[in-house]
């Protein structure tokens, strides 16, 4: 079947928009290792960050890192530390909902063997996963937001993100964007945008 060009292209992050970020799992892990969390943070930032989220280091290196930072925890603590810190937030469940009036797509910077379990069960609404650590470049490089337009089945697009210089990137490629808040009153907004996009494509099908 051919696809609909005419349906609404939803682009969601995952960290702190359809799953909880990762800052209590550093704060946890500061709390088991002793160390000071900006100082853990900064190291972090400084000696791998960036080469996780790009994929230019495995995720078994950044457990070996993690390690000889914080020798007082072990990878498998760890390990359940980030699976027990990853759970899903509100906008999760709606998934299913708004894959009913829209195409659904993930554009995140992750370790997509992170994420993926997330979506268990969920992988049939997805119409495309774009994660910086397969595509080699993270956001806001212009460059995975390109990866992840080439995807795309209309024009008409809905980038949601948690921070803002993100939404800037995407605005560069003309998609309208959403902020994501904490109280998750941004599903409301877009609940509302949907609506709007429907009411106006109603017409064009009755004539």
């Amino acid at each position: 079947m051919a696809a609909d060009r005419t349906r609404p292209q939803l682009v969601f992050d995952v960290g702190g928009v359809l799953a909880a970020n990762l800052d209590e799992f550093w704060i946890g892990m500061a709390e088991s290792s002793g160390l000071p969390l900006p100082v853990l943070r900064a190291r972090y930032k400084a000696e791998i960050g960036a080469e996780l989220w790009r994929g230019t280091v495995a995720e078994a290196q950044f457990w070996a890192w993690l390690r000889g930072v914080c020798p007082a925890v072990t990878t498998a603590e760890a390990e359940a530390l980030l699976r027990g810190v990853l759970m899903p937030l509100p906008a999760m469940g709606r998934l299913e909902h708004w894959s009913e009036r829209a195409d659904i797509h993930i554009l995140s910077n992750h370790v997509q063997a992170w994420i993926m379990p997330l979506f268990a069960g969920l992988e049939h609404v997805l119409c495309s996963v774009t994660v910086s650590s397969e595509a080699g470049f993270e956001k806001p490089d212009l460059r995975l937001f390109e990866a992840a337009a080439s995807r795309l089945r209309s024009a008409e697009v809905c980038f949601v993100d948690d921070k803002a210089a993100n939404l800037e990137a995407a605005r560069h490629l003309g998609w309208d964007t959403l902020l994501a808040d904490p109280e998750h009153a941004w599903i409301g907004e877009l609940e509302r945008r949907l609506a709007l996009s429907a009411d106006s494509v109603q017409p064009r099908e009755r004539a």
